[in-house]
């Protein structure tokens, strides 16, 4: 493995991005691809194929926060896993929140998910974390890796600035806000 790069796509690079997302994310977490195109297009998402040399390996999707960065999707493509490209990314990441599902012992990937994020110093939130969708929500955990924890105050207002662009198209987000609960 050589120097990894970041190459910045707009939407028609994002095309065979989606493909694969739909093969290595549960439907459920995926937004819809017309959603997708206007966030990126709009630059509230940012999308970067992951490359090594001359070799897209996979590919990281995030948008920029006043306080820090959101990470919305991060993969590597199925034939790339376990060659360090994950670890190498998300290493650089600074102040930067990851939607996690919750951990599940009969889907191993969960674990293997969550044990990799913590590896790298990222830390659960103590938020009771609900991904908005038009199906009234999904619970998952919240990480972030960062040197400092976000306040209680920082944490709404972030996940709220999320709600906002990243989610403007779900109608039930104000509800889905409402149920979320941050703990001490």
């Amino acid at each position: 493995m050589n120097k990894i790069i970041l190459k910045k796509y707009g939407i028609k690079e994002f095309q065979h991005i989606y493909t694969d997302m739909l093969n290595q994310f549960p439907k459920n977490e995926l937004k819809t691809y017309e959603t997708f195109e206007k966030l990126i297009s709009e630059n509230k998402l940012n999308c970067f194929g992951i490359y090594d040399n001359d070799k897209e390996v996979g590919y990281l999707i995030y948008a920029n926060l006043s306080n820090s960065i959101w990470l919305d999707y991060i993969a590597i493509k199925k034939e790339y896993h376990s060659n360090g490209y994950g670890k190498k990314v998300i290493s650089k990441l600074d102040n930067c929140y990851l939607e996690v599902e919750k951990p599940d012992i009969n889907q191993p990937n969960t674990l293997r998910r969550i044990n990799f994020y913590e590896s790298l110093g990222a830390r659960k939130l103590n938020i009771d974390y609900i991904y908005p969708n038009n199906d009234g929500g999904y619970k998952m955990d919240l990480y972030y890796l960062g040197k400092n924890l976000p306040d209680k105050e920082t944490l709404f207002s972030d996940i709220k600035e999320v709600f906002a662009t990243l989610h403007s198209d779900i109608q039930n987000t104000e509800e889905i806000l409402k149920m979320m609960k941050i703990h001490n």
